[in-house]
């Protein structure tokens, strides 16, 4: 018994013992981009304030400021936590088979939008949208496009090893065309939700590429 309460006694001290400086760091903006997501998804771009994101994320209202340094850092933080989000979480789900499974599965993933992924991808085509007028955007936004390009292009590139897709396909081509027709479909349900089944529509979508790639 004494054994037991020494270690219930232990764990509550770990948990109860404070979090170095970098965990802090590392809650605090995290818990700040989450804010400033929601904000976006309800005001826009236009209707977010650094003090408003600091405030919601309960800390204080010059703390966004200090760590992002001004409104443009901060949204390209948002579209970088979010694309990258996205991306680690495709990495850590064990079951899409490398190749056109996990094309396949990352469409699904893509086109599966919950609540909390909803405000994620009001506030990424938010902050997208804003980068066509404010260009210090365009940078970060090209290079997180980039990377997404370059993500599907592997998957394709497997396949393709796996004999899976046929080889005789433009990579890159395929797989920007695949990122712009998931940005478009997702930008218009968020606009009208009621236009169509999203449900439905994505397993049309992977229908479609399923049969655009096959040997």
């Amino acid at each position: 018994m004494d054994k037991k309460i020494s270690e219930m006694t232990a764990k509550r001290s770990s948990l109860e013992r404070p979090h170095t400086h970098a965990e802090r760091r590392d809650e605090a903006e995290k818990r700040m981009l989450t804010a400033a997501s929601e904000i976006i998804s309800i005001h826009g771009v236009d209707g977010m304030t650094l003090a408003d994101v600091g405030i919601a994320a309960g800390y204080s209202r010059g703390l966004p400021a200090h760590y992002f340094g001004n409104k443009t850092g901060l949204l390209e933080a948002i579209a970088t936590h979010i694309v990258d989000g996205f991306a680690n979480r495709l990495a850590e789900t064990p079951q899409f088979k490398p190749g056109l499974e996990s094309l396949l599965g990352s469409i699904e993933t893509y086109l599966s939008v919950g609540p909390r992924s909803r405000k994620h991808a009001t506030a990424l085509q938010a902050v997208i949208a804003e980068s066509l007028s404010e260009v210090a955007l365009r940078p970060t936004i090209t290079g997180l496009n980039n990377r997404s390009i370059g993500r599907l292009a592997k998957m394709i590139k497997i396949g393709i090893s796996n004999g899976e897709i046929r080889p005789d396909i433009d990579v890159e081509a395929q797989a920007t065309m695949i990122l712009g027709a998931l940005r478009a479909t997702i930008t218009m349900w968020l606009i009208d939700s009621g236009a169509f089944d999203l449900e439905e529509l994505r397993n049309a979508f992977i229908a479609s590429v399923r049969r655009t790639l096959a040997p």
